[in-house]
């Protein structure tokens, strides 16, 4: 029986963190994975980061759509936003949008955190 441990990364920063524990098991354990359920991170690049690589780990052994590889090669503002929008549609979209926070701590209320948490 596997066992799914869940993550919580505080001052997420683009996720590194987040992506080695996702890959733990690909490497070291059949037993054992690990989940990212809240990114949170103050900087907005960053969380924009966090939200596509949850986006792509919500597709594990599936292929990804191709406005994802068309995002990642846009080269202007307006480009991204298409592609953007395109990818929002997708239910993963959602979950990473969940999964990726935008915040400050300290400046968001308590309740809401414990909420989120």
């Amino acid at each position: 029986m596997k066992t799914e441990i869940p993550v919580i990364d505080l001052f997420a920063g683009p996720g590194g963190l987040g992506e080695g524990f996702s890959r733990y098991a690909n490497y070291f354990s059949d037993d054992i994975s690990f989940r990212t359920r809240l990114s949170i991170e103050k900087d907005k690049v960053a969380a924009r980061t966090l939200r596509l690589r949850a986006f792509v780990r919500a597709f594990r052994g599936q292929p990804l759509p191709d406005c994802y590889y068309n995002y990642v090669r846009s080269t202007t503002t307006a480009d991204k936003e298409k592609w953007a929008g395109e990818m929002a549609a997708f239910p993963q979209w959602k979950a990473a949008d969940k999964e990726a926070w935008n915040v400050t701590l300290g400046e968001v209320p308590f309740i809401e955190l414990h909420n989120r948490i």
